[in-house]
């Protein structure tokens, strides 16, 4: 009996000695990352911290328990930690101008770990200049493109309204003005997507929902002669909203023109304006087939199609929720 107790002391005192290796390789491996790493308890107080997080911050180790807010004092990560804070489990991060350096560009993510929280803080200056140079050239692309395609587009309508143009060619320069129109539409809402991106600040007002969505069901009226739905509007509150009209008219007029065109000829669309224990909310419901499950996180995707084919035949240029992402969020 006493073997048997001194061998389960020998294991237990194995096993104690192999968590502490791994912890170990643990601490070395979160000490070595590029990345700071930062350990927040219940109060907000540092407990750990790496090198990198201790370069970034300036961090000694008296200030172990001090409160985070006192090293990032910068308004997007305050509002993020303590939106962060009371949905755990779904955030993205917060991206930030550094306030050491302007030209240095960081993300923050917060993630809980126990009782406490790990906060990384990721050095994005390289991607963030990436993404400047792509949406430079996409911008810089769509505008040169655009004033040959407004020339072709003249060229085109005007022969195809030749009355003593050839049948069989008439065909040909149908098809060639309905291609070259849709062109058009991807270069203009690639050029929206640009303005959206490169806009720092917007110029927000107070916007007439009403007055607003009014206006919207108007232009989805127009556009719908060919579909033959029937659209519904429902306004049950005058509450309005504050951020761009410009910007929030295209995103909202995207979601009803997408439903027109994917819901089969004759059916019914419903717009509406409700409120809510939360807020106010903006609906857009139809009787089409819907989207598989499979898709729904890839639908703001720029140019993800959930039938490319059927996008081709409707003029879908792929980037209409794409511009409502970036005008909401």
């Amino acid at each position: 009996m006493p073997i048997q107790d001194n061998e389960q002391d020998q294991l237990d005192l194995a096993m104690q000695q192999d968590a502490t290796d791994q912890l170990k390789k643990i601490g070395s491996a979160l000490r070595a990352l590029r990345d700071a790493v930062i350990l927040l308890n219940d109060d907000d107080g540092l407990e750990w911290w790496n090198q990198a997080a201790q370069d970034l911050l300036l961090l000694q180790s008296t200030d172990k328990g001090r409160c985070i807010f006192n090293f990032i004092q910068v308004p997007d990560f305050l509002k993020y930690y303590q939106e962060a804070t009371t949905h755990m489990d779904a955030h993205e991060g917060v991206h930030l101008v550094s306030w050491q350096d302007p030209n240095r560009y960081l993300k923050c993510e917060l993630t809980p770990f126990g009782d406490e929280k790990i906060l990384i803080i990721y050095d994005v200056t390289r991607l963030q200049h990436l993404e400047g140079m792509r949406r430079d050239f996409v911008a810089n692309v769509s505008h040169e493109l655009r004033t040959p395609l407004t020339v072709l587009m003249g060229y085109l309508e005007n022969f195809s309204h030749q009355p003593d143009m050839p049948a069989h060619w008439r065909r040909g320069f149908e098809l060639m003005t309905q291609q070259t129109a849709r062109m058009n539409r991807v270069v203009n809402d690639l050029l929206l997507l640009s303005r959206i991106e490169i806009e720092e600040t917007h110029e927000f007002n107070e916007i007439d929902m009403t007055k607003l969505l009014t206006h919207v069901y108007d232009d989805a009226q127009a556009y719908n002669q060919e579909y033959k739905h029937t659209i519904h509007l429902h306004i049950d509150t005058y509450d309005g909203l504050y951020g761009s009209e410009m910007y929030l008219n295209s995103a909202l007029s995207n979601l009803v023109i997408n439903a027109i065109k994917y819901t089969p000829k004759g059916g019914n669309i419903s717009i509406s304006w409700t409120k809510t224990l939360e807020g106010c909310r903006f609906a857009v419901e139809d009787d089409g087939i819907g989207i598989a499950a499979q898709h729904l996180m890839r639908l703001t995707e720029r140019f993800y199609r959930v039938d490319s084919g059927r996008s081709r035949t409707t003029g879908g240029t792929g980037l209409g929720l794409a511009i409502v992402k970036h005008v909401l969020y």
